[in-house]
């Protein structure tokens, strides 16, 4: 009996017992679950990525590429600089990729793989000789050509918020020194340790015991990654022990060259500009201009040293310790027999070697959105900050710097002078936009003077009125309708008009004046707003209209009388796609700022072609505004544009709205037409006009960008003949005229009779041999009587 109550006492604890061993057990599963996901969770995400070197990469903005062609004006120093400028360097023996010779009259230069519209181009051996400051031949891949390209010139990185650079190399394309360095300075035992070295964690238990805090932390290189990759910076034992175990998974996981690829494209490498440098691929560029693979040893051993620090060892603000921290480096390296004693006192007896090639991060911000809309729309690439693209673009560099500085330098001296002490919510505002009028591609962009302080792009989104600027777009449809020809004569007086019920409108010149009697060149020359109106009134409004829409303008316009005038808005860019078509004989391009898209292998993106050029105004009509618009150079509202520099036979026009709210210039040949608006952001009235704060800015930077030859001059087409007239009467000129234009005029629309006010009897017979209708021998002589003997100025014919 007493057995049997032991028994039933021991069951009853049992009973009460199992219980609270079942919560413990549970409590323990629960706990050794909750730290499984705490390790496997960033595992997982770490699996995916180790081996995407990729990921993470910017896409990057390409401007266009120097095109060399037999019989090219150039030289040898010119051609040097910019493979400098590119990051090649000039070397004297068996050239390698990014390195060039230079002789008296040939350079010789190894171009590495670079992006064309194509796809990924390997690069090559490229010899270049001269004659006499021209190209004679060029020898591309040991064969001869007549064209060939040097590799586009990087412009920016679309970069994300964290500014972090990344150019991702395999460990295959390193040269075993720069490797063998990196592994010296930070991980000597990598390939012998399982992601973990007790020798390292013994001496930072010690170092971390005498010092009585957490300051070592013995970290491979493969702890090293994992920290940088998926864990914060921290110092405490919970993140440090969460790193050790980590590391031995990656480990198990992963290769030794995977690891060591994935650690070198995601380490930290300092700060270049404004740019986090991530990776041997960035830090290669930013601190010596060169890839990875053409990095040297005493590069390689410094990148290696600023590992630990790359603040405390930077060769630019600390030289003294970059080098000192560069030869103890070499030092490991002899030390663990990975280099030779010789090679290691030569390198170290060796001054820094840095030669820095800032990243580019928001280099052309406005371009940069730009060509990121354009991606978007005709590629659709959206995701530019980490899909590794490479953009093709029609940009140049050079002249995309010139026209920065252009626009910084024109607002500058108009602040301190024309608009010094005005009180106003806004900074004076610029927009620039340059454009090859044969394809339509954008050579130069800028959207404001500030893209930090302000990311709105006043090229292609703001909308202002044109102003006289848009006058040309009156007589293009004028002359195309044959209301009127340049030598016509439109009478300056006063007009009242009236439109849809509105109240009369009389227009006034901007000096308050009127003239009588001028030609159409005269009135444009002279930017007369009243002949202008009567131009377009004779012409038509819908006419005018349609013809600024052949032109290249979108936004709304109504066939009122005050379009003339400019009244309306318009987009810089559309109103420079005007200019543009003048540009090219009538012919529309289509304005784009990308040539090409490649993925991150190197392969083309499939995209919408370009719509093709559209001849929207004929070439006649075109040369004969053109011709006009030259003499505002030579004789009108641009002609100051002589003395800033531009002396060219080039053509363009000035704009100003009222109250000098909008100032432009708009300035074109045939390889080039460029707008410059300059105004405030609400609108605001300034003393500016055209001609003081936008002709400026556009002759500086048109000057800046003159080709070596020259700008071109235009081709008179078929169909336009000139002719030496009076400037006072439209009629031929002769030897007793006081003056004397030479003008242009459509085939068959020639005068036929001699200048009336000064022609004599044998002048007369002269232009007798002209003449072709019967009977207007008789016409022409009564109406040289009229003139002679009748009320001035009363028989100036009107279109």
């Amino acid at each position: 009996m007493p057995a049997r109550g032991v028994r039933k006492r021991r069951k009853r604890r049992r009973k009460r017992v199992k219980p609270g061993l079942r919560t413990l057990a549970a409590a323990t599963g629960l706990l050794l679950l909750a730290l499984a996901g705490w390790l496997a969770w960033p595992f997982w995400q770490l699996s995916n990525q180790v081996t995407q070197r990729t990921a993470g990469q910017p896409s990057r903005l390409y401007g266009q590429p120097r095109v060399l062609e037999v019989g090219q004006l150039g030289g040898v120093s010119s051609l040097a600089a910019d493979l400098r400028e590119l990051g090649y360097r000039e070397f004297a023996g068996s050239l390698s990729p990014g390195q060039y010779q230079t002789a008296k009259d040939r350079l010789n230069v190894y171009l590495r793989p670079f992006p064309t519209p194509a796809g990924r181009d390997r690069g090559g051996y490229l010899e270049v000789t001269y004659s006499r400051s021209r190209i004679s031949a060029l020898v591309w891949r040991g064969a001869p050509v007549g064209r060939a390209s040097l590799e586009p010139p990087l412009v920016a990185a679309y970069l994300g918020s964290d500014r972090n650079e990344k150019r991702p190399v395999a460990v295959a394309d390193l040269p075993e020194e720069l490797v063998r360095a990196v592994l010296a300075a930070e991980d000597s035992s990598f390939f012998r340790h399982a992601g973990l070295s007790p020798r390292g964690i013994v001496r930072a238990l010690w170092v971390n015991l005498r010092r009585a805090e957490l300051q070592q932390g013995g970290s491979t290189l493969t702890q090293q990654l994992v920290k940088n990759l998926f864990l914060t910076h921290e110092r405490n034992l919970g993140r440090k022990v969460r790193e050790a175990l980590l590391a031995l998974l990656v480990d198990l996981r992963y290769s030794k060259t995977e690891i060591l690829e994935a650690y070198l494209n995601e380490i930290y490498w300092g700060i270049s500009g404004e740019t986090n440098v991530i990776g041997v691929g960035s830090a290669a560029w930013a601190y010596f201009g060169k890839r990875p693979r053409e990095l040297d040893l005493c590069e390689s051993a410094l990148l290696a040293g600023m590992i630990r620090s790359p603040g405390r060892y930077s060769p630019a603000r600390h030289p003294e310790r970059a080098v000192a921290r560069r030869d103890w480096v070499l030092e490991r390296m002899a030390r663990l027999e990975w280099l030779e004693e010789g090679r290691r006192a030569t390198v170290a007896g060796s001054p820094l070697c840095y030669s820095p090639q800032p990243l580019r991060g928001r280099a052309a911000p406005y371009f940069l959105d730009f060509a990121a809309r354009e991606a978007s729309r005709r590629f659709g690439v959206s995701e530019l900050e980490t899909s590794g693209h490479a953009l093709l673009s029609t940009l140049q560099p050079a002249g995309q710097h010139e026209a920065e500085e252009a626009v910084a330098w024109g607002l500058e001296a108009l602040e301190s002078s024309y608009e010094k002490g005005r009180d106003l919510a806004g900074p004076l505002q610029a927009a620039l936009v340059s454009i090859d009028p044969r394809t339509g591609a954008v050579r130069a962009y800028v959207g404001g003077r500030s893209y930090r302080d302000s990311q709105f792009d006043r090229v292609s989104n703001a909308r202002r009125q044109a102003g006289s600027a848009f006058k040309p777009v009156v007589y293009t449809a004028a002359f195309d309708r044959r209301v009127a020809m340049p030598a016509s004569f439109v009478e300056d007086s006063p007009v009242t008009l009236t439109a849809s019920g509105r109240d009369a409108w009389r227009p006034q010149n901007s000096d308050g004046h009127f003239r009588g009697w001028v030609t159409a060149r005269e009135a444009l020359e002279r930017s007369l707003n009243v002949p202008t109106v009567r131009v377009a009134m004779a012409t038509g409004l819908e006419e005018v209209v349609e013809r600024a829409r052949d032109l290249g303008i979108s936004t709304p316009l109504s066939p009122v009388p005050s379009l003339a005038l400019g009244a309306f808005e318009v987009t810089p860019i559309d109103l420079a796609t005007a200019y543009a078509t003048l540009a090219a004989q009538g012919t529309r391009p289509p304005v784009h700022g990308l040539v090409a898209v490649l993925d991150r292998d190197g392969a083309p993106v499939a995209g919408d072609d370009l719509p093709p050029a559209e001849e929207t105004v004929s070439p006649q009509v075109a040369f004969v505004v053109t011709s006009v618009l030259q003499g505002v150079l030579e004789r009108g509202t641009g002609s100051a544009s002589r003395r800033l520099g531009v002396t060219d036979l080039v053509a363009g026009k000035t704009g100003t709205t009222n109250d000098g709210r909008d100032s432009w210039f708009a300035g074109y040949s045939p390889d080039r037409a460029t707008l410059v608006w300059v105004g405030y952001d609400d609108n605001s009235p300034s003393r500016l006009s055209g001609t003081r704060a936008a002709l400026p800015i556009w002759a500086r930077f048109t000057a800046r960008v003159r080709p070596a030859g020259g700008y071109p001059i235009f081709a008179q087409p078929p169909g336009v003949t000139t002719a030496l007239i009076d400037p006072q009467t439209g009629e031929l000129a002769t030897g007793r005229c006081p003056s004397a234009l030479t003008e242009v005029f459509f085939r068959g629309q020639t005068p036929r009779w001699a200048c009336r006010l000064h022609a004599g009897y044998g002048d007369w017979q002269r232009a007798d041999a002209v003449e072709i209708e019967a009977g207007e021998r008789v016409r022409r002589r009564w109406n040289w009587l009229r003139r002679v003997f009748g009320k001035k100025n009363r028989d100036r014919p009107q279109p």
